[in-house]
């Protein structure tokens, strides 16, 4: 019975083992199409992990709040008028004269949308 059950067991580990490494995500770097800075893209866990992934929070805090931090003065997300387009083009372009970098270029196109729908839907106020 001890044969029995080692040479059972040892199979199932191993093909455990294979499918749990053939699961794991993608790398989180790709090249731009210049190929000058890395694009990052965020595999799964949606916009509040990207959202602190980019370090939003350190401006505009955790709830979207903003106000006067370690970063500088944040705008309140949670009672932005922008349109969620607006609020994309702001992400993407920044806001110079407003201490709002650009992310064009750092972060992919899908991942800037995600963060715009996660501002306009989940931070605002109810």
């Amino acid at each position: 019975m001890n044969r029995f059950c080692k040479s059972t067991i040892l199979p199932a580990v191993a093909l455990c083992a294979l499918g749990l490494w053939s699961v794991q995500p993608d790398p989180a770097f790709a090249e731009t199409e210049t190929g000058d800075r890395p694009e990052i893209k965020v595999p799964r866990g949606g916009g509040r992990a990207a959202f602190e992934k980019f370090g939003c929070i350190t401006c505009h805090m955790g709830d979207g709040r903003g106000g006067q931090n370690e970063g500088g003065y944040g705008a309140d997300l949670r009672v932005t008028k922008l349109t969620e387009q607006e609020v994309l083009q702001t992400i993407t372009n920044g806001r110079a004269g407003k201490g709002m970098p650009p992310f064009k270029g750092l972060i992919d196109d899908e991942t800037l949308q995600m963060l715009a729908t996660f501002v306009k839907e989940e931070l605002r106020l109810k």
